[in-house]
């Protein structure tokens, strides 16, 4: 669009040739004549920017332009974002899976205890019945959980892999979250919002469409353009190109809109709605990253102290299980009782994993509610080049 503010230039040919009838008008000779007309040359055109209309037009495309490289940013930093974070619930469900594989295995060993005693008649068929229950229960949360990682596990490959062989077969190394403490940097101005691609792209789209409403008004003014011609004409083609086939025009147009049925009027109308509708889109985004920002901060804070409850309690249960080993290893408690105590702590180690990588999602979500980090990004239009020319390279290999 930026080329409508300056000079055209067009290349151009013709050869014509043509025959006068005798009665035609034009024809004084009375006889029948044949003619050539060959042209060639360079054209000119310029439409005087009068009333700004190529200027705004330019400048929303410009903008329009910047609206995409904040879209990219925003899609780049959600998949950056689901990328850790379903990295997190695959580790979690490994965690879990490899936890409730060892309490399905106490509750198999409880129902394979209670059994025999039911075989000699030292428990009843109800005792029998609720450790068939436990163990059932057990075989159910132990295959949700495989499926549950295998879930995951397609979900990562997905998104990071490109092999086949890979998606299909292989399976993902991990390393166990362990919990650092995550502090917010206080005194953050609100104008670090500008820094979320959302935002930015919503107000450039706002300020786009404010330029097409200026763009739009202008067809109620009278437009003034300049055209000429600068080269030869000759009707033989052997002289085309000699000194006394040199020809040049120069011409404006001037042109003033009367009536269009409303066309014009509407066009208007139009942009400003798309205006209007822009500000409401550019105001619901700046809401709504509030609303993120601050339910993120509530529940990196709620969740972390979940995390220390979760944490205490599955020490409790861990210590509980100590004190039931050393007691079954010294013969003062039941076979069933101390793998009970196995299987309580190891319950408590999944509910602790959960709240765990819930913190550890918890503090992604907040970098994502902020734009991706507590400062200023770098420019962006050179991240998105650079990795444009990667891109591109990819898809030539």
């Amino acid at each position: 669009n930026f080329g409508n503010k300056l000079l055209k230039f067009d290349g151009s040919a013709s050869g014509n040739r043509s025959k006068t009838a005798i009665n035609a008008p034009s024809n004084r000779t009375g006889e029948v004549s044949y003619g050539n007309d060959f042209k060639m040359g360079l054209n000119l055109s310029y439409e005087i920017d009068l009333w700004g209309k190529y200027r705004d037009t330019y400048r929303a495309s410009k903008s329009g332009f910047k609206a995409s490289e904040y879209d990219y940013e925003a899609a780049r930093l959600s998949v950056i974002s689901n990328t850790v974070q379903t990295y997190f619930n695959l580790v979690n469900a490994y965690e879990n899976e490899n936890a409730l594989k060892e309490a399905y295995e106490s509750a198999k060993e409880i129902y394979r205890i209670n059994d025999e005693k039911f075989q000699v008649g030292a428990v009843g068929e109800y005792e029998l019945a609720q450790a068939r229950a436990n163990l059932e229960s057990m075989a159910l949360q132990y295959n949700e959980a495989k499926l549950n990682k295998e879930n995951y596990l397609k979900a990562l490959k997905i998104l990071t892999s490109n092999d086949l062989n890979d998606i299909l077969y292989k399976n993902q190394n991990y390393q166990v979250f362990n919990l650092k403490e995550f502090d917010i940097p206080t005194g953050i101005s609100s104008t670090i919002l500008l820094q979320r691609p959302d935002i930015g792209s919503s107000l450039e789209k706002l300020t786009q469409q404010n330029y097409l409403v200026g763009v739009a008004r202008t067809a109620f003014l009278p437009s003034l353009s300049l055209t000429g011609l600068l080269g030869f004409e000759s009707g033989d083609l052997d002289t085309l190109v000699k000194g006394g086939s040199k020809t040049w025009n120069i011409g404006g147009n001037f042109t003033l809109p009367i009536f269009h049925w409303g066309e014009i009027y509407q066009n208007v109308n139009l942009a400003k709605l798309n205006k209007d509708e822009a500000f409401v889109n550019y105001q619901n985004t700046l809401i709504t990253a509030f609303g993120e920002i601050r339910y993120a901060l509530v529940a990196r804070k709620t969740i972390r102290l979940q995390y220390d409850n979760a944490q205490a309690s599955e020490q409790s249960y861990k210590r509980i299980y100590e004190i039931a080993k050393e007691r079954y290893d010294i013969g003062e408690m039941s076979l069933q009782d101390y793998l009970e105590a196995r299987q309580n702590w190891l319950n408590a180690a999944v509910a602790f994993n959960n709240t765990k990588y819930s913190y550890a999602n918890s503090i992604v979500d907040v970098i994502k509610a902020f734009g991706g980090g507590f400062e200023q990004s770098e420019d962006m239009s050179k991240n998105i080049k650079e990795e444009s020319k990667n891109l591109d390279m990819s898809f030539r290999e």
